[in-house]
């Protein structure tokens, strides 16, 4: 396969000494959710939201192992095998040490170079099509090199309609200041920072710091770095569609900046010559937006960082007073 099967990117989080967020109480009841927290300044916030009829994908997500990975594209190439001639040439396969590979023989090489062809482009767009039924993308690291991650984009795009709930609920506890990014921004970090922190490892340590996808961050009171990104971009660019969001990405951490007007102590990512201001929605330290863990900052501020912008098209969003 090409360059093999490719290695699971690792994003864990972080836990910072700042502030502490405090999640007061969380109920659940069939699909009824109360939550009781405490904000950046200490105030005591709460909300009640509902979360129904989403499709059952967006409940569970598998980690990425090469060897699942082989198997479908193994099974896949049953058909094109089957094309080939056992009299005229050989396919053997290797799936050690994570990585496929085969090998040909054969007395004609012209054959033989033809079938390699087909080969190597029926493997590609087979891994292809098993990274994008499970919701993965490959992506490069700071490093260069290329991994494998959840398609936050695609995952933060599907969740957004039912989540419309938790946004309207959480633009009403504003007030007059819902029209606000920068204010509805540090409303639902408070919210989300104050959701039990977990890196998620499964007990072999293949869960990739274990993401949950925006429904599951909800429904078990639980997330990650990147779990708890998503989910806030998800809302953020329902409630702001004009709004240019990305999720940054930092050795073993993510985090996600939104391009808004900068304020002096804002601390900024620059993306295509733009600035975006960054926020934390990990937890459980209670950053407000434009105030990021030292680590953080250090790894942007040396350019190691990558990013994935929201790019997608959110429902209409109706807003019920």
């Amino acid at each position: 396969m090409k360059k093999g099967l490719i290695h699971l990117l690792i994003i864990s989080g972080l836990i910072s000494a700042f502030s502490q967020a405090e999640q007061l109480s969380f109920d659940r009841n069939a699909g009824n959710y109360n939550y009781l927290w405490n904000d950046q300044q200490g105030k005591q916030q709460q909300i009640g939201f509902s979360l129904l009829n989403y499709p059952h994908h967006l409940t569970k997500f598998t980690q990425y192992r090469p060897q699942h990975a082989q198997q479908y594209v193994l099974s896949q190439l049953k058909s094109s095998l089957s094309n080939i001639d056992p009299k005229q040439a050989r396919v053997t396969f290797n799936t050690q040490n994570d990585q496929l590979s085969y090998q040909l023989q054969g007395n004609d090489q012209a054959l033989l170079k033809e079938i390699n062809t087909q080969l190597h482009q029926d493997i590609e767009q087979h891994y292809q099509d098993y990274l994008n039924q499970q919701y993965f993308v490959e992506q490069r690291t700071v490093d260069g090199s290329i991994g494998i991650m959840p398609d936050h984009n695609r995952l933060a795009k599907e969740s957004a309609e039912y989540l419309t709930s938790w946004l309207n609920s959480s633009l009403n506890a504003l007030g007059d200041k819902e029209s606000s990014p920068r204010e509805v921004t540090n409303y639902l970090l408070g919210f989300v920072q104050s959701i039990p922190y977990n890196q998620l490892r499964s007990k072999d340590n293949l869960r990739g710091a274990g993401y949950l996808t925006p429904i599951q961050v909800i429904r078990n009171n639980v997330g990650d770095c990147d779990s708890k990104s998503t989910l806030i971009a998800s809302a953020l660019k329902t409630a702001f569609p004009r709004l240019d969001i990305a999720i940054i990405y930092v050795p073993n951490h993510a985090l996600i900046a939104l391009a808004i007007p900068v304020r002096a102590s804002d601390e900024t990512v620059e993306i295509r010559g733009k600035k975006f201001v960054l926020a934390e929605p990990t937890g459980p330290a209670l950053f407000q937006l434009g105030k990021v863990a030292k680590s953080s900052s250090q790894y942007i501020h040396s350019g190691l960082y990558t990013y994935q912008r929201m790019d997608w098209e959110p429902p209409k969003f109706k807003r019920v007073k």
